[in-house]
């Protein structure tokens, strides 16, 4: 059932798996959805599974700084300046290994992908949130955050951390009417996780219920 008409999304990560999924949930709920990743074919694909009058396809890195505010530019160019509902959503596990032997620039590049992602898009668009008045933000997390495993402890700490970090924003933020969410969609199959239990599609019924 559409119950979110002439409201507009924004889906970091929407190439393929949970985002994939995301922003087709979305559109059959009524949203405008902008979809962007790095890879345009990706990107592409998703849109011809969503009806073309619902779905904008951006292609951004939103972790270069110069690439995240093109996508501002571009989706407020295209949007009247309008921005209801965000989903940060980029994230995996791009290195294992014990805190005894990871190296930094592993610890790095998990916290960059996991943690500062999630903050830079949304300081981006917070703005546009707010103008909303009853601007949502929906962060994808992990079990993760609260479970932990050998070798994970980079992924776990950020996806801790991602937590902590919009926790925060829902305080700072509720006297401008924004909700946050975190969504976690447990063990689902992705690029990163072919070897995982559900298709991304069996846990979006979770996301609708924060719509």
């Amino acid at each position: 059932m559409k119950n979110q008409e002439n409201k507009i999304a924004l889906v970091t990560g929407a190439g393929t798996g949970v985002g994939r999924g995301i922003a087709k949930t979305l559109a059959k709920q009524g949203y405008k959805v902008i979809i962007t990743g790095r890879r345009q074919e990706k990107l592409d694909a998703v849109a011809k599974e969503i009806d073309n009058a619902n779905v904008i396809v951006i292609a951004a890195d939103v972790s270069d700084k110069k690439s995240l505010q093109d996508l501002r530019e571009n989706l407020l160019e295209q949007t009247d300046g309008k921005l209801d509902l965000l989903v940060n959503n980029v994230g995996g596990v791009p290195a294992l290994g014990k805190i005894s032997d990871i190296t930094l620039e592993d610890w790095k590049k998990t916290m960059d992908l996991n943690l500062t992602t999630q903050f830079m898009v949304t300081q981006t668009f917070l703005p546009e949130l707010r103008k909303s008045g009853k601007g949502k933000i929906i962060s994808v997390t992990s079990g993760m955050a609260h479970f932990f495993m050998e070798g994970f402890g980079a992924y776990s700490a950020s996806k801790a951390a991602v937590e902590a970090l919009m926790k925060t924003v829902a305080e700072e933020e509720k006297e401008h009417g924004i909700e946050m969410h975190l969504f976690d969609p447990e063990n689902v199959i992705s690029e990163g996780n072919p070897q995982g239990e559900k298709d991304p599609m069996e846990v979006m019924d979770k996301l609708v219920a924060m719509l």
